[in-house]
């Protein structure tokens, strides 16, 4: 660029942009300060007034998204004109993309703004912008090239089990496993002291405390998430990395930057910390409390029934919500009563209850018809005993139930698929549907596999009454502690519901759970309650 001899006040004036990507463009990218000292070299010998800089670090030339270069480019086109030239030390740096290239250099000559680079001539007229031209076109072709070599890469990289970067999950660090020339092959590691907190957040979501509970307990005794504090969003985070199980996916897009299929995706190894069985059960109780499938007062409510009482009234069914009223010592209580009545005016006859009768009802129900002497034994009678026929049996449930768990697993992963390609939203109702429909039946199936497997492994040996009155006196304390939320949990592990009409309360529920409890200890939550069992309170008699 040609300029006469001028005075300081006639001298052009310019905006410098500097930009430095993350990658090695060409192969001989240039550090931030030696562009700016190569520029203001430039600008002295040429009698340019640089009046400001603008600087983007660690972007690409292909993203359009860059706050400094747009902030540039806005100001540049702006009505006082400030500036007559933008400088930048080569055309690379300012763009790497054909269309924004033509596009932005169009915009800047419309309000009398030259683009000029440092290290590159030109020339003058059409010859000028022919090789500009030329220029942009053969740098986005080396943008796609080094796109397509970083991606080979990466892809090469994850299948040779090495970490891709990005940021590294709580519970695990970096370190360099493998040196390449200049290159670190990184793989992960774990932090005792971070996955002991790790694997206590999960104990705590898979015996059913709640996330607000995890935080509250966490952040009180002064546990950090690397400093920072815990919160429901990182809280959600930790529960739903698959990383934890030993094996995270690499989904590095393909030479045509397209995200590959789940089929597709790179399986890396990494520690575990906790194993999968734990994290499908915690996933499963996190879906079936998701908003979407469950009211937020029925998954963080302190009340005990609620979402489990229903009216057993003839053509009613409704469920029952909490009502309030005062006495006339002036005191509050609180009453179940039936939605259908409260909503349509009285169609409905069911009669309120007041909560702490129905509570007091339900919970001496459980204690006397689940966990009381006998009791337990007589609901496992089936369990206890294993002849050759009910041997034969189960070993073919057990080899249904690994087909099951197995394609349910696939189901989950095709639904994680269209999210991934966009094809769904996560807030998606039929999304949310199946996907907690999926992950309760894993649930089911693996603690069903782990019941048939322990039976199937005890064979003829015998429980005794004392296993049983251990594993009685352990729900029993569930059941008693001092945390609603898991009073509730539980409660909900052994009750699927509460129907109460004029005259009785029936009160049903499954007897997996005692089984899974008896085979492999206290009961795990899944979710919702497993239904591939009979009931263990169905009949009139046993009605309270």
């Amino acid at each position: 660029m040609r300029k006469p001899q001028s005075s300081k006040a006639t001298r052009p004036k310019a905006f410098l942009y500097l930009r430095l990507s993350v990658d090695n463009e060409d192969g001989n990218a240039q550090s931030i300060d030696a562009q700016r000292y190569a520029a203001k070299e430039y600008a002295a010998r040429n009698e340019i007034d640089i009046v400001r800089e603008y600087v983007d670090s660690g972007l690409s030339g292909t993203l359009s998204k860059r706050p400094q270069f747009n902030e540039m480019i806005a100001m540049a086109t702006s009505a006082d004109r400030p500036v007559q030239i933008v400088l930048i030390y080569r055309q690379a740096r300012f763009a790497r993309n054909m269309r924004l290239f033509v596009n932005t250099v169009h915009e800047l000559a419309e309000c009398g703004v030259e683009m000029v680079s440092v290290t590159e001539n030109f020339g003058e007229g059409r010859t000028k912008r022919m090789g500009q031209t030329i220029t942009a076109l053969w740098d986005e072709q080396r943008a796609i090239d080094d796109a397509i070599y970083t991606r080979k890469s990466r892809r090469d990289n994850a299948r040779k089990g090495y970490y891709n970067g990005g940021p590294v999950p709580f519970g695990y660090r970096t370190y360099v496993a493998h040196s390449d020339g200049k290159k670190d092959r990184m793989k992960l590691a774990i932090v005792d002291g971070e996955a002991m907190v790790v694997r206590e957040i999960f104990d705590w979501a898979d015996q059913g405390r709640g996330g607000r509970w995890i935080v509250k307990a966490l952040n009180d005794r002064g546990t950090t998430l690397r400093g920072a504090k815990f919160s429901n969003g990182n809280l959600a985070g930790i529960l739903s990395r698959e990383t934890y199980t030993g094996q995270y996916y690499d989904k590095t897009a393909d030479d045509d930057g397209i995200v590959p299929e789940r089929e597709d995706w790179i399986a890396v190894r990494c520690p575990k910390i906790i194993n999968r069985d734990q994290f499908e059960r915690v996933a499963a109780l996190r879906a079936s409390r998701s908003p979407l499938r469950m009211a937020p007062h029925e998954a963080a409510g302190t009340t005990l029934l609620t979402g489990l009482a229903k009216c057993g009234m003839p053509d009613c069914g409704a469920g029952m919500t909490i009502g309030s009223g005062t006495s006339k010592s002036k005191k509050k209580y609180y009453y179940y009563k039936c939605n259908e009545r409260t909503n349509v005016g009285q169609r409905c006859t069911c009669p309120n209850v007041r909560r702490e009768k129905l509570d007091e009802a339900v919970f001496g129900a459980v204690e006397k018809r689940i966990l009381g002497r006998g009791r337990l034994e007589e609901l496992l009678k089936e369990v206890l005993e294993l002849s050759d026929d009910k041997r034969q049996r189960m070993e073919q449930e057990l080899t249904q139930a690994n087909a099951e768990r197995t394609r349910r697993r696939t189901a989950i992963d095709r639904l994680l698929g269209l999210i991934e390609e966009g094809i769904m939203k996560p807030s998606d109702p039929e999304f949310a549907q199946r996907l907690s429909d999926n992950r309760e039946a894993v649930a089911a199936m693996t603690s069903r596999i782990e019941v048939l497997e322990s039976q199937l492994a005890r064979g003829s040996r015998k429980i005794t009454p004392a296993v049983l009155e251990k594993f009685s006196q352990q729900l029993l304390a569930k059941l008693h502690d001092e945390d609603s939320t898991l009073r509730s949990a539980y409660l909900r592990m052994l009750v699927s519901e509460v129907r109460v009409s004029k005259d009785r309360v029936t009160i049903t529920g499954s007897k997996s759970v005692l089984e899974r409890g008896l085979a492999k200890g206290l009961p795990r939550l899944e979710g919702s309650v497993p239904i591939f069992d009979q009931k263990w309170c169905r009949l009139r008699d046993s009605n309270t």
